[in-house]
């Protein structure tokens, strides 16, 4: 069976050396206005885009189209990591798999997740306007380089509670999958793009008349530098997850169920400097988050958070096996999101939780069919199913477990007592709970908490297996409130003229939890509206309409 690179390790391991990084450097924002004399010097640009993201680099790349001379800034050194999983509705892509999406209904379950904590005019434009932007990434950028998109067209199962949607789209080529965040770049310069790296915001500027301006920067040397940028300045610098004190003060219960996170350098400066010139922000904290973060028996939740992102994420935590409190009860439906079981898990002690599984766990992960990156093996374009690379390189699954295996992470044993004492944990809870969810597995029913009788497990065959699992941020998804146009809307919902924001900087689309059977859904939010706040940015005629963006 060929492998399925979702992220190429090269540049994988790239990205996660200049994220350990960047987290031993803790954001400073001046609250005094940096004065003129300070200043040590001054560029004009047209656009100005903060942050070389997903929506940045879109953002950059639309507003050049239109004519607009563009500018990046970006803290780190180079881009930030383009994520791969994309989620849009009515692609070409889609087409050529003979995908159909009610459109409506994805509309409305978005809005059902958030409780109707979002801007449905929003979710809309989302739905209507990413199918175009996905055909312009894919017949601009990836077909010059031998790529295509590729529509996952068995996303969610009919058997399953959740209902999911086929919205997720990867890169391929004939052989593999594809990072194509070298293309985006390649194209932006091509287009006179310009970028600054290693250039942090400081502060937003605005003249008298409230209209924002430009910016006041960092440039490498730690100097003060102006940039005045006539058409807009477009926020896009990703959220706060790695910002301690924002998650504390603004998400206390994500801050206290996650042991790492996998945030590339988000910290919260383009919300704050925002709200410093009177930006309204979302008022309910939401997080994405994996229920991946393997730590060892006997750690302490508040002792892990921000240590290392990458490392210890077991990508088989995401699989519906048996999930234990540290009491060794069972306490929740494996099955639901990847979230909601580490919310759950916060209610228990400990705030962590135990998966437990036996030697048949390729079969089982075969009848589980989970959906979006949970999955270990995928579809290929060309038929068939390809399996996953681990984040660690090659080797799958069965590498990881031997992997932390050898590390003191996952426990394994001949006994489910052996087992029990190895996690720490009562056995003869453990073995109680076991001997009940196998009389439930085989029954086919699970009278204590519903979970889909495909999705039960037996843990029957030695060896047995578990590990000790706590929550992953991925990111923030709280931000700036914005209004179709893109423009950052003030506390009496008013467009602050001349700033902009999408991607996870923005806000008005989710609340509380990441809706994660719409798979992509937040890539594809920020491809889309970092395209059409570029596209506006530049003074593209649909300004005035509020309609054609694209």
């Amino acid at each position: 069976m060929s492998t399925f690179p979702v992220i190429c390790w090269s540049h994988f391991k790239h990205i996660c050396e200049r994220v350990n990084n960047m987290l031993r450097q803790p954001l400073k924002i001046p609250t005094k206005p940096i004065s003129d004399s300070e200043i040590r010097a001054t560029c004009d640009t047209e656009v100005l885009v903060v942050g070389a993201g997903n929506a940045g680099i879109f953002a950059a790349i639309a507003a050049t189209e239109k004519g607009a001379k563009t500018t990046v800034i970006e803290s780190e050194e180079n881009i930030s990591l383009i994520r791969t999983y994309i989620g849009a509705i009515g692609t070409k892509a889609q087409k050529r798999a003979g995908i159909k999406i009610n459109k409506q209904e994805v509309i409305e379950e978005l809005c059902r997740y958030a409780s109707h904590r979002c801007d449905q005019r929003l979710i809309k434009l989302w739905a209507d306007k990413s199918g175009e932007t996905m055909d312009w990434l894919e017949e601009k950028i990836l077909k010059p380089h031998g790529a295509y998109l590729h529509a996952e067209s068995d996303v969610g199962d009919e058997r399953a509670f959740y209902k999911a949607f086929p919205t997720q789209h990867d890169a391929q080529n004939d052989e593999e999958g594809v990072m194509f965040a070298p293309f985006l770049v390649e194209t932006a310069k091509e287009l006179g793009v310009e970028f600054q790296f290693n250039t942090p915001m400081v502060q937003i500027l605005k003249n008298n008349n409230g209209r924002v301006t430009g910016v006041i920067a960092k440039n490498p040397d730690e100097q003060f530098i102006k940039i005045n940028a006539s058409k807009g300045v477009i926020i896009c610098t990703g959220g706060y997850a790695n910002k301690q004190e924002l998650l504390k003060k603004w998400n206390p219960i994500a801050y206290k169920e996650n042991v790492y996170s996998d945030a590339p350098a988000n910290y919260g400066e383009g919300i704050l400097a925002a709200m410093e010139v009177g930006a309204a922000k979302d008022e309910i904290a939401t997080v994405m988050v994996f229920d991946r973060g393997i730590v060892k028996p006997g750690t302490k939740v508040s002792e892990m958070y921000l240590k290392e992102p990458f490392k210890n994420f077991f990508w088989m935590g995401s699989q519906p096996f048996l999930k234990v409190n540290l009491r060794g009860e069972r306490f929740a439906n494996e099955s639901i999101p990847y979230d909601w079981i580490v919310n759950a898990a916060g209610l228990e002690p400990g705030d962590l939780y135990c998966m437990i599984w036996d030697a048949n766990w390729k079969e089982d992960v075969d009848r589980f069919h989970t959906l979006g990156c949970s999955r270990i093996e995928y579809p290929s374009r060309t038929g068939g199913l390809q399996t996953k690379v681990s984040v660690h390189g090659a080797g799958g699954p069965e590498k990881d477990i031997e992997r932390y295996i050898e590390a003191g992470f996952i426990q394994k044993a001949n006994t489910i007592e052996d087992l029990a004492e190895k996690l720490q944990i009562p056995a003869d809870t453990l073995k109680a709970t076991i001997d009940r969810y196998n009389e439930l597995a085989e029954k086919g029913v699970d009278e204590d908490f519903g979970k889909e009788s495909f999705r039960l497990s037996k843990v029957i065959k030695a060896p047995f297996y578990g590990v000790v699992i706590g929550g992953r941020i991925l990111c923030t998804l709280d931000g700036l409130r914005i209004n179709t146009k893109m423009q950052v809307l003030d506390e009496e919902h008013n467009p602050i003229e001349g700033l902009y924001a999408a991607g996870n900087d923005s806000g008005g689309f989710f609340a509380v939890s990441y809706p994660e059977h719409v798979p992509g859904v937040c890539v594809g939010r920020a491809f889309t509206f970092g395209r059409i706040a570029g596209q506006i940015a530049a003074n593209d005629p649909g300004i005035e309409s509020g309609k054609e963006y694209l």
